[in-house]
């Protein structure tokens, strides 16, 4: 009875999508200031959904991950971090619907080299 239940369980979840993507931040690029990624075109030719990982990619000695609020991303404002990440291999999975900004909190990164994302979450897929 317990195969069974767990074969429908997977079977249920091959046909619905429900298996999560994980992507990799700027792609072979990763997150980094001294590459040319287009971060805004890059998370924008993506359908992010609920469950999906984001996985950052960067020299820790040269780089972090801070997760900040909206009016922190436009001003590239690191100081009233929501998460801070360091280790240069984070993976962050999306919990929920709506918006997800990130910004390196190295000086000037964000501001001279736009290191930074917006990562769209749509709230039905």
């Amino acid at each position: 009875m317990a195969k069974k239940a767990i074969l429908l369980l997977l079977t249920v979840m091959a046909v619905s999508g429900v298996s999560p993507t994980v992507y990799t931040v700027g792609d072979v690029g990763g997150w980094s200031s001294l590459c040319v990624v287009n971060y805004t075109e890059w998370a924008a030719a993506i359908e992010f959904q609920v469950g999906d990982i984001l996985y950052f990619e960067y020299d820790p000695g040269f780089h972090n991950v801070v997760q900040v609020r909206r009016e922190d991303y436009h001003a590239c404002n690191a100081k009233n971090p929501i998460a801070t990440y360091s280790s240069g291999k984070d993976y962050i999975k999306i919990k929920s619907p709506g918006h997800y900004f990130y910004i390196c909190g190295f000086v000037d990164h964000c501001k001279l080299t736009d290191q930074k994302v917006d990562i769209r979450v749509p709230k039905h897929h």
